[in-house]
């Protein structure tokens, strides 16, 4: 159990720096925003999109402090499995990142 928390966390984390990476290279022309949903987000406004970021760490938060963790193996293996993307994206924004220097 304690290793689904901590990927709650990891989540939560690689979530708000994917929104600050995102806007960063959006802003600068660096990328652009592949997944449909937040590009439209996006699109419609900046503060948008950030406050959807915010509140899906925030979710996550929350789960972790009222112990609500869903602890099924489709909540593992979805976990997982986003903690893997999302890795996988910090590390895109992070090679246009060490383009720039």
């Amino acid at each position: 159990m304690l290793y689904l928390v901590l990927l709650f966390y990891y989540l939560s984390l690689l979530n708000l720096a994917d929104a600050i990476l995102t806007v960063a290279g959006l802003e600068n022309s660096l990328i652009t925003e592949v997944n449909p949903l937040m590009e439209s987000l996006y699109s419609l406004d900046q503060g948008v999109f950030i406050m959807v970021k915010i509140l899906l760490s925030v979710t996550l938060w929350l789960f972790i402090f009222y112990k609500r963790v869903p602890k099924s193996n489709l909540i593992k293996a979805l976990t997982l499995f986003a903690a893997v993307c999302y890795t996988s994206v910090i590390c895109l924004h992070g090679f246009w990142l060490i383009q720039l220097i």
